[in-house]
């Protein structure tokens, strides 16, 4: 009688744990997660769709700009809605750097402080055991000082991630030495007053290169040819677009006149309103797989 009521006990307590680790998946919708990163405790934001399923789904990091906030990246960049639409989980991580302009912000450029990079590795890692992650499709984007940790990780973790997408925010690490060719998709505004699109003798201190070095880098790195296309898309906007590159990478840039340091389509204040960032960053993941 003993033995049995411990066999039952046993079934019971295993059942209990099963039940646990079904429960600790992300349901649909949004969800807050901390994990201990480097030994300092992170957090970010996840984005489950209501079409997941269970199969291996790509993954968007969206980084927000300096001094921001997880949900400020949701309403600018709308990948939430995207996520729903096209099936992808978006991950919208939480800033803990200070810079010497503000706090909440990112160490693109490897200061002393937090590491981005490990935080960006680790987050991988979590998200993946608890959904099924498509590993050859997991991309980055963020807005300015999101866009600068975003152009970090391209070089860091290029053999991680397909694609990445700076948005107002594209510098080139001095320090970078690609394992593969990674495809880069970028924004900015000519009339940009804080990552100013040539460097300034007043831009912030760790803005090191103006919008054009850097894409000249880049296109260096992916070993791109110097010619390029470009077109008209809007009164004010131009596209560049680098195709012949190595590893059948290609970087694509839109230049607007204006627009000031905003991310082209969202509910900004003077965001030009010809084109949606968000929607060709999208198209422009879906043509690149690790």
């Amino acid at each position: 009688m003993i033995r049995h009521t411990r066999i039952l006990l046993l079934l019971t307590l295993l059942g209990g744990l099963q039940v646990a680790h079904v429960s600790a998946q992300p349901q649909a919708g949004f969800s807050e997660h901390s994990i201990t990163s480097a030994g300092a405790q992170r957090s970010y934001l996840l984005y489950v769709p209501e079409s997941y399923n269970g199969q291996p789904a790509p993954l968007v990091f969206s980084f927000h700009g300096s001094g921001g906030y997880p949900q400020n990246q949701v309403d600018v960049s709308g990948f939430d809605k995207l996520a729903e639409e096209h099936g992808f989980i978006a991950v919208f991580p939480a800033g803990e750097f200070t810079n010497s302009v503000s706090e909440r912000s990112w160490n693109a450029n490897v200061e002393a402080g937090v590491d981005d990079v490990q935080f960006t590795r680790d987050m991988i890692n979590e998200i993946s055991g608890l959904l099924a992650i498509d590993a050859s499709r997991i991309y980055t984007s963020g807005f300015s000082g999101g866009g600068r940790i975003s152009s970090r990780l391209a070089c860091e973790l290029s053999d991680v991630l397909a694609a990445a997408a700076p948005v107002a925010g594209l510098q080139y690490p001095e320090d970078c030495t690609l394992k593969r060719p990674i495809p880069i998709i970028t924004f900015h505004a000519e009339d940009d007053p804080v990552n100013n699109y040539e460097v300034q003798a007043d831009s912030r201190p760790y803005w090191r290169m103006g919008v054009e070095t850097a894409l000249d880098r880049w296109r260096q790195a992916n070993d791109c040819t110097l010619a390029n296309d470009h077109e008209q898309v809007a009164y004010s906007v131009r596209s560049y677009a680098w195709t012949e590159c190595g590893g059948e990478t290609e970087i694509l840039f839109y230049q607007t006149n204006i627009g000031g340091h905003t991310w082209p389509g969202a509910a900004q204040r003077g965001a030009v309103q010809d084109i949606s960032a968000s929607e060709l960053i999208w198209a422009f993941f879906t043509r690149h797989h690790l």
